[in-house]
């Protein structure tokens, strides 16, 4: 207000120097008269007005010069912004091009890899498909052009296994194999059309057979089935010529040996991907279970032992678990005689929704009805309580399910699409087993965190070889042998103890006593159940 005030003074001041000063200039009475103040002298109220107006003007100009450098500075910010725009809009367009070809480079890297994988792989099966015939050729030990295609082999030598049939009683699929086998399997069945196993109708729940619904759900497990189709033909091949070469007096290993290059051979086995479930199991008399030799074992097999032949033939991980006892002697027909009728027992009962506690009772019933006497003493056979029947998954032959061969207060139930190995043993001893010396069987653990890294560089060359070749199927020592790992004693025991690997050691009752065992795999497809693994011998 006080300077409002000091202008106005200097304001009056400089108009009363003016109107002494100036003159007025001479206009017409016409002017006077429309303008009369312009020739009087400015009233207080005309310089306070006058001023008002300077003011405004003033205070309009310093506005307008205000909002005009806000737009040169709007102006400026939006160039700058816009520049800034184009700058980012090139450094994005940039990033994206070197993305763009960074992808690019990468995929042909993925690319090439892809080529380079497949090549190998095609250059492995190759390799492989070699090394199984030349195998082959070392199991063949007659002359090619003695070969005859005939399916009968006489069977007689051994106590309760039967001998094979000119043509299948299960499936009539007409025979293309020769009397020793040397066609693979696929060159037997070119359209991948394999046999199709035992087939039964589920206790009290015929329903299933004819029902399209279920019918068609085992239509979409067609894929699965035939390859475990695949697995147990070759596996039925295999045993038969198996049971062609087991005699007294052939060494464990050499019988072992011949079985896996055998099951090798006819699957074409390819890592895997396909080829040996497991080790072969060749129990002796007390020894129940997990028994193979491991190198420098040449135990023979004798006229009075009683033995067990429990392998495996897996393709994509599915495996098809299948065992049968040989013995030579009479007294042992009853003891066999009771096992294979508990394992056929176990197979009737099995079913969905069927609880696996009952199945145990079931086959403890049929096992303990029979008796044995051996050197003049008569024996109870007892199930070995705890040894039984399981779940099976892919890569994984005990997948969780356990089927008892005892009575047990188990609820649990079988579920439709499952696969289950059956079996049972019978035993003259304690119907007990526990863990044995010199162990030959492991398995990876199939849960093991990949943080966990072995302690030496040998472990870890040990377990990238079982990665690759095993995977979570069982080996045995000899087979690390055989695959260049000597001196693996060392190693393997770091996996152990590391929790890397899991043992397997055979598993034995009493001594002096004897265990059989007969074991078949069977599918619980929604319409009815299938023993895949079914054969004429068992």
């Amino acid at each position: 207000v006080e300077m409002k005030i000091d202008d106005l003074m200097d304001f009056i001041n400089d108009e009363k120097k003016t109107t002494n000063v100036s003159k007025p200039k001479k206009k017409n009475k016409q002017q006077n008269d429309t303008n009369p103040k312009s020739i009087s002298n400015p009233t207080m109220d005309d310089i306070v007005t006058t001023f008002d107006q300077q003011m405004l003007i003033k205070s309009n100009e310093e506005k307008t010069n205000i909002d005009e450098n806000k737009v040169s500075t709007d102006e400026g910010d939006i160039v700058k912004q816009l520049d800034n725009n184009d700058t980012n809009t090139g450094e994005e367009e940039s990033k994206k091009k070197k993305h763009r070809r960074r992808k690019k480079k990468n995929k042909e890297e993925e690319n090439e890899e892809e080529e380079d994988e497949e090549a190998l792989a095609k250059k492995e099966k190759k390799e492989a498909t070699i090394k199984n015939k030349e195998m082959y050729k070392a199991l063949l030990q007659v002359d090619p052009t003695e070969l005859t295609q005939g399916r009968f082999q006489d069977n007689s030598k051994f106590r309760v296994v039967q001998s094979w049939k000119e043509v299948s009683e299960e499936n009539k699929v007409p025979w293309n194999q020769t009397n020793i086998p040397s066609k693979q399997i696929e060159e037997q069945f070119p359209k991948g059309d394999y046999p199709v196993g035992q087939i039964l109708e589920y206790k009290d729940q015929t329903w299933r057979t004819n029902n399209e619904e279920k019918r068609a759900l085992e239509r979409l497990m067609s894929y699965d089935l035939q390859k475990l189709r695949k697995a147990a033909e070759v596996h039925r091949q295999v045993r038969k010529y198996a049971q062609k070469i087991i005699k007294p007096g052939e060494r464990l290993i050499d019988i072992c040996d011949r079985i896996e290059n055998m099951n090798r051979y006819l699957i074409n086995a390819q890592g895997i991907e396909c080829g040996i479930g497991f080790p072969t199991g060749c129990s002796i008399n007390h020894c129940a279970a997990h028994y193979t030799p491991n190198p420098g074992d040449f135990k023979v097999l004798g006229e009075n032992d009683v033995c067990k032949i429990d392998f495996g033939t897996q393709v994509s991980g599915l495996i098809i678990d299948c065992a049968f006892t040989v013995a030579f002697n009479p007294e042992y027909d009853e003891l066999l005689y009771a096992v294979q009728d508990a394992t056929d027992t176990g197979l009737k009962e099995a079913g969905i929704d069927v609880r696996l506690g009952d199945i145990g009772a079931a086959i403890q019933e049929v096992m303990e009805s029979y008796e044995v006497t051996i050197k003049g003493k008569t024996y109870q056979v007892k199930p070995v309580k705890n040894l039984c029947g399981h779940s099976i998954e892919a890569y994984k032959i005990h997948a969780g399910k356990s089927v008892p061969i005892v009575k047990k207060n188990d609820y649990t139930k079988m579920e439709e699409g499952e696969l289950f190995a059956i079996e049972t043993f019978g035993s003259t001893g304690k119907g007990w087993v526990l863990e044995d010396s010199d162990c030959s069987h492991y398995m990876k653990n199939f849960n093991y965190p990949s943080s966990w890294k072995p302690k030496s560089d040998k472990a870890k060359s040990l377990l990238n070889h079982i990665n690759r070749n095993y995977s979570t199927l069982a080996f045995c020592r000899k087979w690390l042998a055989n695959d260049g790992f000597a001196q693996h004693a060392l190693p393997l025991k770091q996996l152990v103890d590391q929790d890397i690997v899991t043992p397997y050691p055979p598993l034995s009752d009493q001594e002096g006593c004897y265990v059989a065992q007969f074991e078949h795999t069977v599918m619980l497809k929604p319409n009815c159940k299938e023993i895949i693994s079914r054969g004429d011998d068992y």
